[in-house]
């Protein structure tokens, strides 16, 4: 038992961890912004079918979860960030900054991606469903990143463990949304498995495949 303590509880050093919560008070205001901006949307959160009900700008409500979520995401990346740019990213905010941006870049990318491909390959879908659908699942995304933060941080949990209990429920989240999203299709091209899986290529592996490429490159 004691040796399972101390795989899942660590020892770690003094931090200077001020930016963290600047980091988290921030994304607290955001959504508080939103908050009040989207009154509706957060009013149905609770249930999924209330949700997709409301007719607020999803646009800008989807845009707001997703600056949060580049924040949050960005600031457990600077962790593992390499100190080879310190010259230029010499303190926690730039870094994070910078990685949020480019993982906005990289969203609006593969929004892109995606409406050439589905053009290409004659898949249909119902773009507000699929955007109310991501948009509430994103919410319960944020909330997760964020309490993950805090105890990745802040709490001497093993920071391994608790990112891959992070990436399990991520994956989990969005194997759901997926399934919305296909039961959503009712055109009869779009029942077909195979129409499914072109379109699942288009909205997730085709933009991951083209990053990785640019990476490699760059």
């Amino acid at each position: 038992m004691k040796n399972l303590a101390s795989i899942i509880f660590l020892e770690r050093p003094v931090e200077d961890l001020d930016w963290v919560i600047y980091i988290l008070v921030l994304t607290m205001v955001i959504v508080a912004i939103g908050r009040v901006l989207f009154n509706n949307n957060f009013e149905s959160l609770r249930r999924f079918d209330r949700f997709l009900e409301v007719n607020d700008n999803q646009a800008l409500f989807g845009l707001l979860f997703q600056i949060v979520f580049a924040i949050l995401v960005s600031s457990i990346i600077v962790t593992f960030f390499s100190g080879k740019y310190d010259y230029l990213l010499h303190t926690p905010y730039l870094k994070v900054g910078v990685l949020s941006i480019l993982i906005l870049v990289f969203f609006g990318v593969r929004t892109l991606l995606n409406r050439v491909a589905s053009f290409a390959f004659g898949i249909t879908y119902d773009r507000i469903y699929n955007t109310k659908t991501f948009n509430y699942f994103r919410v319960y995304l944020v909330v997760a990143l964020w309490i993950a933060i805090l105890l990745f941080y802040f709490t001497p949990i093993n920071r391994f463990i608790l990112l891959g209990i992070l990436l399990i429920f991520m994956i989990i989240i969005r194997v759901v949304s997926y399934m919305r999203v296909m039961k959503n299709q009712q055109d009869k091209k779009s029942k077909i498995w195979y129409y499914n899986i072109l379109y699942l290529c288009a909205l997730e592996i085709l933009p991951m495949l083209v990053l990785f490429k640019l990476l490699s490159v760059w």
